[in-house]
């Protein structure tokens, strides 16, 4: 008799590639498995999207991706608001 091992696949976790904080909100550029770039928020809106299988979004994420299209184009980190300097 053979013993066959099978192992568990571990669970593929995404890149955070990019975060941006707001006043009271994160959002975060994800860098899946098979490179698709995914965008998350912490806020409701965003969470109440979770069943619908269109590109969630909201207006946090909308934000962010502006902010991340300026830093590429210009090639420069926005500094945050209230960092003392």
């Amino acid at each position: 008799m053979v013993a066959i091992r099978m192992h568990r696949r571990r669970p593929v976790e995404n890149e955070i590639i990019g975060t941006y904080s707001f006043t009271s909100r994160t959002v975060q550029v994800l860098k899946s498995a098979d490179d698709h770039i995914l965008w998350t928020c912490d806020c409701d809106t965003f969470r109440r999207q979770a069943d619908r299988r269109e590109p969630l979004w909201c207006k946090h994420i909308a934000k962010a991706a502006a902010r991340r299209s300026l830093e590429r184009l210009t090639r420069r980190v926005a500094i945050p608001r209230g960092t003392g300097r």
